[in-house]
């Protein structure tokens, strides 16, 4: 077996699998579009496989289509979008992908009716209090910039996500607001992972 650093049970899932296929961390970084520092970040345990890396996955190793990281199976039906959850959330608004659960599917928003790979997302944070609050779902496109006052998730390099609104994006930062506590949030460019534009909400 590949020489994988500590996992959680997704990740290290996802590596035995890759080894009963004879598929290498390189193979993985080709898929995802990731260098081989992002990748080893995978498998030590500093970066979390996202909602739309997943579905990659689970379709390159046969899964298809199924989240073998949830209990039982789930399947979607015409017009639905998987719907992920945060687990735990932590400081200063940040939501932990300790483990980004597959809650399920959910109706697409209209909003998402031409995006590709769209999901939808539950909150599980008060930082956008009382604007958005734990338990409320929001619909996202995936990897798309927002537009000054659109919220958005920005996805950081060691995993968290952030639910704000966007407010400016600068030469080496992304100015992002929150509600609650009531303050600007700047993050580095450099540590971004990934954005998501909020479409939708229920």
């Amino acid at each position: 077996m590949p020489a994988f650093g500590p996992m959680d049970a997704d990740t290290t899932m996802i590596a035995n699998q890759m080894a009963e296929q004879g598929k290498s961390k390189a193979d993985l970084g080709r898929l995802l579009g990731l260098d081989s520092s992002q990748v080893n970040r995978i498998f030590n345990g500093r970066r979390r496989i996202q909602y739309h890396e997943r579905l990659k996955i689970d379709d390159w190793l046969g899964a298809g289509g199924q989240a073998s990281h949830t209990t039982g199976t789930v399947v979607a039906g015409p017009n639905m979008i998987p719907l992920y959850g945060y687990v735990g959330a932590a400081s200063e608004g940040r939501l932990t992908l300790a483990e980004q659960n597959l809650r399920g599917y959910v109706m697409m928003h209209p909003a998402q009716q031409h995006v590709r790979e769209a999901f939808a997302l539950e909150v599980n944070d008060i930082s956008m209090s009382p604007r958005y609050e734990p338990g409320e779902v929001v619909y996202l496109a995936p990897n798309r910039w927002p537009t000054r006052d659109q919220d958005c998730v920005v996805v950081t390099r060691e995993g968290e996500g952030l639910l704000k609104r966007f407010v400016r994006r600068e030469h080496t930062k992304v100015v992002l607001h929150q509600l609650n506590p009531d303050q600007d949030i700047d993050v580095p460019l450099e540590d971004i992972e990934t954005i998501h534009t909020v479409v939708g909400r229920n």
